[in-house]
């Protein structure tokens, strides 16, 4: 399809997703190193290690889930493209003085302003939500989590083979060049969306306080039990954040570095689960995004056992690819349960509350690794992640059997 027969919607959905890529690229090329990084500021007790680059984490989903649903807020009042091209901008920068911190704290204090400015995810998703038809929605959220993932598999590639071949610092530096591009794209490729008149009068009949809508979504059993279940899950797949590059550090063979293989073992994981989001969109149009959700809690459940099993390097990525195949479908389809359980006019502030979920649990999820780490083991984080993921299904399924309900009938009503 050439650019030019393109509806609006498809313009932005491929723009959207094209800064997506490469914004991720960029973020997790850093990302990825910031154990090592600590190294490099001093921090070389493994306990201490393990408790800093929780903090990290925690620090910056922490920050991230307080201002995420302003922003998506003022998105539903001001626009959505201008966010999706502000949270850019502040990734950018935020890595290039990344590279320029020389100690541990000064670190956690940009890790703090980077969840209060960037946040580029959730920015995307509420302007492709509110720019895509609902019966495109599946697909198009689909794609936009495909870029996510791929980013998340070559952005650890690169920057683990630039930290090693050049220094961690520079690759901060790299990182920001990449992501300016992906503002260049922002600026020029995506339209801001229409507003449908009937929903346009009556937001100029509300309050100017961007935050207005937040009761009366709250007030929604159903947006607050998937609410509860992206909390959860992020929580389960955090925690073993703080594991997993120094269970690679311990066993790694002697002459690989680290930082190589770290990035290798995220990204090929990260490769499966863009190849299942761009295959499961399809599958979860027929048999239902609850059913997807729950085949893939189960699947990334059970992978954690052999994670935690892992003795070389070749198992550990083995599983992570594996995982990776369950991992891909369960975020398309929770966001595509949620977008249908709120009106359109909320659909900022709807996924800007998933988003603030899902970083309250990327928050605890590190927290709860660097205690696991540091009182008992590396490995223990993953078969904690395992059994909390198996109640995560639990949760999963009764909240979203309550939303299909809750689709279905509003589409009865409509026809």
């Amino acid at each position: 399809m050439k650019l030019p027969d393109m509806l609006p919607w498809q313009r932005t959905l491929w723009a959207a997703v094209t800064v997506q890529t490469l914004a991720i690229v960029g973020f997790q090329a850093g990302f990825v190193l910031i154990p090592y990084y600590f190294q490099e500021l001093g921090v070389t007790d493994l306990a201490e290690l393990a408790r800093w680059t929780g903090a990290y984490q925690s620090l910056g989903a922490m920050s991230f889930a307080i201002f995420t649903p302003i922003w998506g807020a003022l998105g539903d009042r001001y626009g959505r493209k201008s966010n999706d091209i502000l949270a850019t901008i502040g990734t950018a920068v935020l890595s290039a003085a990344t590279g320029l911190v020389r100690t541990p704290t000064q670190l956690l204090v940009l890790r703090f302003l980077q969840g209060v400015v960037t946040g580029t995810p959730a920015a995307a998703t509420v302007l492709v939500a509110a720019s895509t038809p609902k019966k495109n929605i599946a697909f198009a959220l689909g794609m936009l989590q495909t870029s996510f993932f791929i980013g998340t598999s070559v952005g650890p590639m690169i920057g683990g083979w630039i930290g090693d071949a050049i220094g961690y610092r520079q690759t901060f530096y790299f990182s920001s060049l990449i992501i300016l591009l992906a503002v260049v794209i922002a600026i020029f490729g995506t339209q801001e969306p229409p507003r449908e008149p009937e929903l346009l009068r009556e937001g100029q009949r509300r309050s100017r306080n961007p935050l207005v809508g937040f009761g009366e979504v709250f007030h929604n059993p159903v947006l607050a039990g998937l609410l509860i279940v992206n909390l959860m899950l992020s929580l389960t797949l955090s925690i073993t954040s703080p594991a997993m590059p120094l269970l690679i550090q311990q066993i790694v063979p002697k002459g690989m570095q680290p930082a190589s293989v770290a990035g290798m073992v995220t990204g090929v994981g990260a490769v499966t689960a863009a190849i299942a989001a761009m295959m499961i969109n399809r599958i979860s149009d027929r048999i239902g995004h609850r059913r997807t959700t729950l085949l893939g809690l189960i699947g990334t459940a059970v992978l954690y056992v052999p994670m935690g099993l892992a003795r070389s390097v070749g198992l550990l990525g083995a599983s992570s690819a594996a995982q990776g195949f369950f991992r891909g479908g369960i975020g398309p389809s929770l966001s595509a349960l949620l977008v249908g359980s709120v009106r359109k006019d909320r659909t900022g502030v709807a996924l800007g509350l998933n988003s603030s979920a899902g970083s309250v649990g990327f928050a605890l999820g590190p927290m709860i690794g660097a205690v696991i780490v540091a009182s008992a083991s590396t490995r223990a984080a993953f078969f904690v992640a395992g059994a909390l993921c198996a109640g995560v299904c639990l949760v999963a399924s009764f909240a979203g059997r309550r939303a299909e309900m809750t689709i279905a009938a509003e589409a009865e009503a409509e026809a």
